[in-house]
């Protein structure tokens, strides 16, 4: 380290959450295909941006990432495992920067000690945890039988939710599938799974409001899978259900599991996040 240059302490004043200033940026040289538009977005945990051993942590892992100017809903609430729209606060104003996992870099200590964040960028805490959830949901997913994933993109029911949902990508939270009644296995051909979705929504503001538009969501939703499951042999849905975050206990989350729309971001569709430089 340079005599007189900061070094890295356990009082840094990076956190998770943080974006990196234009000066960092022009010292790591990270920046994303629509210049212009990069967002460096600090993901390291708290814990370990405060080791300042840096033979032990020695550096800070970010996204580079981009301000979009109009948000995908497919991407929102940490829905998809490889892509995150998150609402970040510039100057006041709501903005919505696009994370991509496989744009993650790092960035060393020493370089970043140099440096405050970005203090026109701020996330709430409803925003860290879905970007803490986005994070860990990468390694953690659950696996569906490999007959059902077929089935659901062979009755072209995956793209249909994923096309009901993404105009709500604000309304709906998360969604869960109850497969077989948690009994999920491989079927053999002929022998169909029954499935019940559930959309779950935060209640806001306006409860009542929220749950009207979930209702009629998920009203939406079951008669536009319904009509791509003609082949009762496939997929069988008993109901798609709209539950408010604050409706759904613990103990039957964890019977449920987690669907995300991850087919969206392998799917030639027009959604091509662009390389970075750097």
């Amino acid at each position: 380290m340079e005599e007189g240059r900061p070094q890295w302490s356990r009082e840094t004043p990076w956190r998770q959450g943080h974006v990196l200033c234009a000066k960092a940026l022009a010292a790591t040289g990270l920046r994303h295909a629509d210049a212009d538009a990069t967002c460096v977005v600090v993901v390291s945990h708290d814990c370990d941006l405060a080791n300042d051993d840096l033979d032990d942590e020695p550096d800070v892992e970010v996204i580079v990432g981009c301000v979009v100017s109009v948000p995908n809903g497919t991407f929102s609430w940490g829905k998809a495992p490889r892509t995150l729209h998150l609402l970040m606060q510039r100057n006041g104003a709501e903005d919505t920067v696009e994370l991509v996992a496989t744009r993650k870099r790092l960035v060393p200590k020493s370089t970043l000690a140099d440096f405050e964040p970005d203090r026109a960028f701020a996330l709430d805490g409803k925003g860290i945890d879905v970007l803490r959830s986005w994070l860990s949901a990468r390694y953690k997913r659950a696996a569906f039988p490999d007959a059902f994933v077929r089935r659901m993109g062979k009755t072209g029911v995956s793209k249909r939710l994923a096309k009901k949902l993404e105009p709500h990508g604000a309304l709906i939270s998360f969604v869960y599938f109850d497969l077989d009644g948690g009994q999920a296995m491989e079927r053999p051909d002929g022998e169909p799974y029954e499935l019940t979705i559930f959309l779950v929504y935060p209640p806001g503001n306006d409860a009542e409001a929220s749950a009207d538009a979930a209702d009629k969501l998920a009203e939406a939703v079951n008669e536009a899978c319904e009509a791509r499951l003609t082949d009762k042999t496939q997929i069988i849905i008993k109901n798609c259900i709209a539950i408010s975050e604050d409706d759904l206990p613990v103990s039957r989350a964890r019977v449920l599991t987690h669907w995300r729309l991850e087919h969206m971001t392998l799917k030639a569709d027009g959604i091509h996040p662009g390389p970075i430089s750097g």
